[in-house]
């Protein structure tokens, strides 16, 4: 009994001990060429972190701008970032010296997500159409052979196409103009014969009813890693679509913008979400005062179409909507 009662003192005055071992960081000197995203990367390894550690210090308005020489404490699951001028503190522990790795230049992103919930109007114009199947049935399914018409350039026989509903209109927010519309993914179809003004068709897939009228699109291969690119140019522009069951976005939601690549917009370009901030009942009216935009959160592009892009939200403060505004960092 004594023996006993000798071990679970032991263990209890072991138990600080490991308490302050495990509560021991590394101390990790930020670089030239480090980012929150990339220092989140190599020592949590998971790229979702970063808008914690960047959400926890709003002074910091891109990831791209910390600083060399200011120091991070990189604990067991969780990185904080130390005040640049810290009040000098007791050191009952020596801070672990391990080699740690060496930064990266080219910072980079996974992503993965729905990126085809919009088509816009002029790339509507290049799709091929579902026409008809080999009887009367109204829904059609996999296994059902089908005709298709769609330009030669885009027809291969053996090839597989994404069939695709059009949905509700876009319509955008400020001027009204028709930009195009949502769309629903379906299932897939295979070129088997060409014929004199149609394509025969196999469908492959079938997620949900496939009717007459529905859209082809080629099958896309996107890259899930997308490498951080410093926007060049000053843009602003404004969310128009996103997923059609969603009302409000918030983080790892993709969003469609009214910016594209004849703006100059890129893939990897980090984009600002803002609000414009109305003034309320009791402020001074006739002072026509302009509040500063309420901030919204942060996206990173995904995907550019030639007058419309795909991008990701990174972090989100409150809902964000269709008709919120976007704009390029450039810091």
């Amino acid at each position: 009994m004594r023996i006993k009662k000798l071990i679970i003192l032991a263990c209890l005055l072991l138990l600080p001990a490991v308490a302050i071992a495990q509560e021991n960081p590394r101390i990790y000197t930020i670089q030239k060429g480090d980012t929150l995203w990339g220092i989140s990367q190599r020592f949590i390894t998971d790229p979702w972190y970063w808008p914690n550690l960047w959400a926890n210090n709003p002074f910091i308005r891109n990831p791209h701008l910390i600083y060399p020489g200011q120091k991070l404490a990189i604990y067991d699951g969780r990185i904080e970032l130390l005040p640049e001028y810290p009040a000098p503190v007791a050191v009952e522990e020596p801070v672990a010296t391990e080699p740690l790795p060496e930064p990266v230049e080219e910072i980079t992103f996974t992503t993965d997500g729905d990126l085809n919930s919009f088509i816009s109007a002029a790339r509507l114009e290049n799709t091929g159409r579902l026409v008809d199947t080999v009887d009367n049935r109204i829904m059609m399914t996999q296994g059902d052979t089908v005709f298709l018409q769609m330009g030669d350039d885009l027809a291969a026989i053996g090839n597989k196409y994404q069939i695709f509903k059009l949905a509700d209109p876009v319509i955008h927010p400020q001027t009204g103009a028709n930009l195009g519309f949502q769309i629903v993914y379906r299932g897939d179809v295979q070129l088997t014969a060409a014929h004199e003004q149609v394509y025969s068709g196999t469908i492959t897939k079938s997620v949900n009813e496939i009717e007459r009228g529905d859209i082809l699109l080629p099958v896309t291969e996107h890259d899930n890693v997308i490498v951080l690119n410093r926007a060049e140019t000053p843009l602003e522009g404004c969310i128009i679509a996103a997923h059609p069951e969603k009302i409000t976005f918030g983080q790892r939601d993709i969003f469609y913008i009214d910016l594209g690549t004849n703006d100059g917009l890129e893939v990897g370009n980090m984009l600002t979400i803002v609000r414009p901030r109305l003034a309320t009942e009791l402020a001074l009216q006739d002072r026509n005062i302009v509040l500063p935009d309420t901030l919204l959160g942060r996206a990173l592009v995904v995907r550019a179409d030639a007058e419309s892009s795909a991008a990701v939200i990174l972090k989100s403060a409150e809902p964000i909507y269709r008709g919120d505004l976007v704009y390029t960092e450039m810091e």
